[in-house]
């Protein structure tokens, strides 16, 4: 695959990453340019790269930490307001953002065995196996992949769309409900 292919392909991709991390316009420009400046200078190695765009995001993450040690700004994080359960996006007394500050005042409430049993049971029994496999017996994708005898990249797009269902079920938990 050429340079122009990869950039052409990946480019409004990394933008978005970039601008939902950042959620500044010009700072997802800059950045992004970076990104595929960075890549171009590596050349050939960037090309044979085992997996380019992995490269392209991995490279992109790093220069979002660099411009938020840059601008000393904080870090975006999902907005929540403290009223009607929610937090807001304010930095706390402590120095940090509410939802950090929030989520280490209730962690000692929320029991996590019970909070992944009731998330386990909201899923198939195929599913809570794959989920036990990779999850927590921590065995490698390449070895789930070979006792179901289906490639690698095929069991990742099982895992893709488990962990999404996963996120799914648990939002719609409340940590009072156990």
């Amino acid at each position: 695959m050429e340079f122009e292919e990869i950039c052409r392909e990946n480019y409004a991709r990394i933008y978005n990453y970039i601008l939902a991390k950042t959620g500044k316009k010009e700072a997802a420009e800059d950045i992004a340019q970076d990104v595929f400046l960075i890549a171009l200078r590596k050349g050939d190695a960037f090309l044979h790269h085992e997996k380019p765009v992995a490269f392209l995001y991995v490279t992109a993450r790093n220069l979002i930490l660099e411009y938020y040690k840059k601008t000393k700004e904080t870090p975006m994080k999902a907005e929540l307001l403290v009223e009607a359960g929610r937090l807001s996006y304010e930095k706390s007394a402590f120095g940090k953002d509410a939802f950090e500050e929030l989520c280490r005042l209730h962690s000692a409430a929320v029991n996590e065995e019970d909070y992944r049993i009731q998330i386990l049971r909201k899923l198939k029994p195929k599913e809570r196996d794959l989920y036990q496999k990779y999850y927590l017996d921590k065995k490698l994708m390449k070895t789930i992949a070979q006792e179901f005898h289906m490639s690698e990249t095929a069991m990742r797009m099982k895992y893709v769309r488990l962990r999404r269902k996963v996120q799914r079920i648990a939002a719609g938990l409340k940590l009072d409900e156990f």
